[in-house]
């Protein structure tokens, strides 16, 4: 069930007589935009989207990748990279399918070979920070608001938002900041949550470290939702994939 952070800033506001919520920070508006983005997701059955990420993997932030994106609930993701060093490669999951291993092959002649993988094993995650499991605007969702909850709970860090732009259109931007003296327990020191005017959704994250540095940025443009995917789109043996 999902929790409202309204619901939870309430509670803390009744327990500490508002002194916690006033000192950490929290913009009223920034909760309740979080709110109104929680509600919006759970109208979304499918979405496909042009997947933008890079992240930092063992010190080293990573060039760009530009990914089709397919995604339906629950668990069903098929991603294309589209250009760059791994352009022509593929990878498919459905949860609770082909023993939860996800199905994937690299470009060029190595995509003649497919390969079953465990999404949290090391030929699945080489290069990557989450696996293909975190793929997808719930889950960010989810991290985001795991940080909210979790310094709404403790009475810190800040939680603020302004208007912004996001691929060139309307959007506000929520900006989650942890403590800056507390990086054990928090996922991140802050988080920039860029939220799309038009559908109410999370379409950009950028998360930073505590010395500053990107770690991880995800991006889902031209995203179109409820589009009515079919289950044959998260199959193997698609005409149109390669696998």
């Amino acid at each position: 069930m999902r929790i409202s952070v309204c619901t939870v800033l309430t509670a803390i506001i009744l327990i500490a007589g508002g002194l916690q919520a006033s000192a950490a920070g929290y913009d009223k508006e920034a909760l309740l935009e979080l709110d109104r983005m929680q509600k919006n997701y759970e109208g979304v059955k499918d979405y496909t989207a042009n997947f933008i990420k890079q992240e930092r993997v063992d010190g080293v932030l990573l060039p760009r990748e530009y990914i089709f994106l397919k995604f339906k609930k629950p668990g069903k993701v098929y991603m294309k990279w589209l250009k760059g060093p791994n352009e022509g490669r593929e990878a498919l999951y459905v949860a609770g399918t082909n023993g939860n291993n996800l199905v994937g092959h690299d470009g060029g002649l190595a995509g003649l070979v497919s390969l079953n993988m465990d999404p949290n094993g090391s030929l699945a995650m080489k290069g990557n920070r989450h696996p293909i499991t975190d793929v997808g605007i719930g889950r960010m969702i989810d991290i985001v608001m795991g940080e909210v909850q979790k310094a709404e709970k403790a009475g810190e860090g800040r939680i603020t938002t302004s208007s912004d732009t996001v691929f060139g259109k309307p959007a506000r931007k929520v900006l989650v900041e942890a403590p800056a003296n507390k990086p054990k327990g928090y996922y991140a020191r802050k988080s920039e949550l860029f939220i799309e005017s038009a559908s109410g959704l999370p379409v950009q994250i950028n998360v930073y470290g505590w010395g500053g540095e990107l770690l991880e940025s995800y991006g889902y443009r031209n995203l179109k939702i409820n589009t009515g995917l079919s289950d044959g789109e998260f199959k193997s043996d698609n005409p149109d994939y390669r696998f």
